[in-house]
């Protein structure tokens, strides 16, 4: 990305243009929005002095996938196609972020409660991946280690609770057509709603695996 602008006379490159168009290079490179960039970019020379003709600047990022924090530039001058001069630029590029950290110190097994977390507004050179953006995404969620005050929460931390224990008693559901057949059981394991889970059989004294429905329901199939 860069500028072409043609004079018949002597034109000059100025600071403050080489400046801009680093900041525009890099916005359109970058793969956040412009709104929740503050880039700074840093040029050490002076204006620029270049002949008549053809101006062209091309901007050059490193390709080393960096989208934050101190990011090297190049700027390559060319007038009527030809070479004339190539300069180094350095930039600073902070990201706006919504994050959700802890404001007290959770155990591992507690459950995320609101006096728990809340949303902050930071500003950064080492955006966090897979942050939570919203507290919702974190409310009644189960902490999967303890995690300090101050801690930015990501998915990885958290777990959906269990939606029964092991040890609790379970309605075992058996439908084929219009036929249901129902019996007693005890959860083997801790289960989630929709996920499959070890039950015993309290008639047939015997282990199986189900669909947990609900609360209060294993689906098996036979």
């Amino acid at each position: 990305m860069g500028s072409i602008a043609t004079a018949s006379e002597t034109q000059v490159v100025t600071v403050e243009e080489i400046e801009k168009g680093a900041i525009e290079k890099l916005v359109s490179i970058l793969p956040w929005e412009k709104d929740l960039l503050e880039i700074n970019v840093y040029y050490k020379g002076e204006d620029i002095i270049l002949p008549p003709g053809k101006k062209e600047l091309i901007y050059k990022a490193r390709a080393n996938n960096q989208k934050a924090g101190r990011i090297p530039l190049t700027l390559q001058i060319k007038v009527n196609g030809s070479f004339h001069k190539r300069i180094k630029l350095t930039s600073r590029v902070l990201v706006t972020q919504d994050i959700v950290k802890t404001i007290h110190s959770v155990r591992k097994g507690e459950i995320i409660s609101r006096e728990k977390i809340q949303l902050e507004t930071i500003q950064t050179e080492r955006p966090w991946k897979n942050a939570l953006t919203s507290t919702d995404q974190a409310l009644d969620y189960e902490a999967k280690r303890n995690l300090p005050v101050g801690k930015i929460l990501t998915a990885k931390y958290l777990k959906k609770p269990a939606l029964v224990t092991k040890g609790d008693k379970i309605l075992i559901l058996a439908e084929k057509g219009t036929m249901k057949i129902t019996a007693p059981g005890i959860l083997k394991e801790d289960g989630y709603e929709g996920a499959m889970i070890k039950v015993l059989n309290m008639e047939s004294k015997k282990v199986i695996y189900g669909r947990l429905v609900d609360a209060n329901t294993v689906k098996v199939s036979f």
